[in-house]
């Protein structure tokens, strides 16, 4: 029965040998010195995805957030523009957020082959419908960092990846179609269900695929969470995350926005990414860490100061600077997720760092493995910690609350 899965796989993967590709997308905060010129910017990537539709367009978004006059205008009326020339749409969004999405979720609703529905992932999981990814005609995904929120094309730092693969977009087509079918019923039956279908094609750790980013090969598997909410072959988020650190040999990057022991609300703490970190230091691993300056000024601080004295680990806060037009809600903030190990492999991913997001949340990464994505995402890196808004963890200071809205 393996042999004949393995030679299913292999009859699918030469069926559809076409090369896949990667594109690396950055935020770009508006009067920051960041933007490497190796990555590509999501609202023209997005545009380009959503005009270049033909069938289908499905978005699996945490939330929805617009204004007149911003970038999420445009990005909103291609969704419907594309709905409009015979598109079909099929937009989820978690319900913890309706408030927010409430309006641009009936703007989308009110137009004809654009179906929407709210997930209650909190009941479902017992966390969020995080993740932030879309499929195009089931031949290219977007996922990364960036919430389908105006403010992540305008005024916070981001990562994301645009793929361009048939197999890629039926492993996040599963996902999609799942928490579909779990938004309508409400319950995990449905869901849990359809996660039993065998998905031969998925991009996986035991079975990657080789795609071009900026035009040299890369290899690259998809992971997600929760670890109970995904087909059994599927990859582990956690389990990707802490399997390249704890094989790194020399080097561990990461930039992140928060990092706690400590679920919300929660009263044990989770070790399982803090041991990794010291186990790598303890064998001789340079590790640089750089968290939002969001990830102060609460319960978390200690845990950080506490990771930061450890030796070869350095912790850096990046504080950005506010928007000259006056302060923006919610944003001005490094909002990326990302990871780079012994300069060979990265981890982009929709998840912060503590146990809820991987046990109990929906989110997704990409794992890479190739020069060209490492270059990337260490040009990215380098400009924030030699950058001018990053300051090393001083374990004597009192770092309070910042001000987010």
């Amino acid at each position: 029965m393996k042999l004949f899965i393995s030679l299913l796989i292999s009859v699918f993967i030469a069926a559809n040998a076409r090369s896949a590709e990667l594109t690396i997308v950055e935020s770009v905060p508006e009067e920051t010195v960041y933007g490497s010129t190796l990555t590509a910017r999501p609202l023209e990537v997005w545009l380009g995805m959503i005009n270049g539709a033909a069938k289908t367009l499905d978005i699996e978004q945490f939330y929805i957030a617009t204004v007149p006059g911003e970038p999420m205008v445009q990005v909103l009326s291609a969704i419907k523009a594309a709905a409009e020339r015979g598109v079909k749409v099929r937009v989820i969004v978690d319900r913890v957020m309706m408030k927010e999405s409430g309006a641009p979720l009936r703007d989308l609703a009110s137009v004809s082959n654009i179906e929407t529905r709210v997930i209650n992932y909190k009941k479902l999981g017992g966390g969020i419908q995080h993740s932030k990814f879309f499929i195009v005609d089931s031949s290219a995904v977007y996922a990364g960092s960036q919430n389908f929120d105006w403010r992540s094309l305008k005024h916070i730092h981001e990562v994301g990846l645009k793929i361009e693969s048939r197999r890629a977009a039926r492993t996040f087509e599963t996902i999609f179609e799942a928490d579909w079918r779990m938004a309508a019923s409400g319950g995990k039956a449905d869901g849990l269900e359809y996660l039993k279908s065998p998905v031969p094609e998925a991009v996986t750790k035991k079975y990657p695929e080789k795609a071009l980013l900026n035009g040299r090969q890369i290899s690259y598997y998809a992971a997600f969470s929760p670890k109970g909410l995904k087909p059994k072959k599927f990859s582990a988020e956690i389990d990707a995350l802490t399997g390249l650190i704890k094989k790194a040999k020399k080097s561990l990057s990461a930039q992140v926005m928060t990092y706690s022991l400590k679920d919300y609300g929660g009263k044990v703490k989770w070790r399982g990414l803090d041991n990794a970190f010291r186990e790598a230091a303890k064998r001789g691993v340079t590790v640089r860490l750089v968290f939002a300056d969001r990830a102060m000024g609460g319960k978390a601080d200690s845990d950080i100061k506490a990771l930061s004295q450890v030796k070869n680990i350095t912790v850096k806060i990046s504080s950005l600077p506010q928007y000259s037009g006056g302060f923006v809600p919610f944003a001005r903030v490094e909002h990326c997720k990302y990871l780079v190990a012994d300069d060979k492999y990265g981890f982009i991913s929709t998840s912060n760092w503590s146990r809820d997001y991987f046990y109990n949340t929906r989110d997704a990464a990409v794992i890479v493995e190739g020069a060209s994505a490492v270059e990337t995402l260490n040009d990215i890196f380098h400009k924030v910690w030699y950058g001018p808004y990053v300051k090393v963890v001083d374990p004597l200071k009192d770092y309070p609350p910042v001000k987010k809205q």
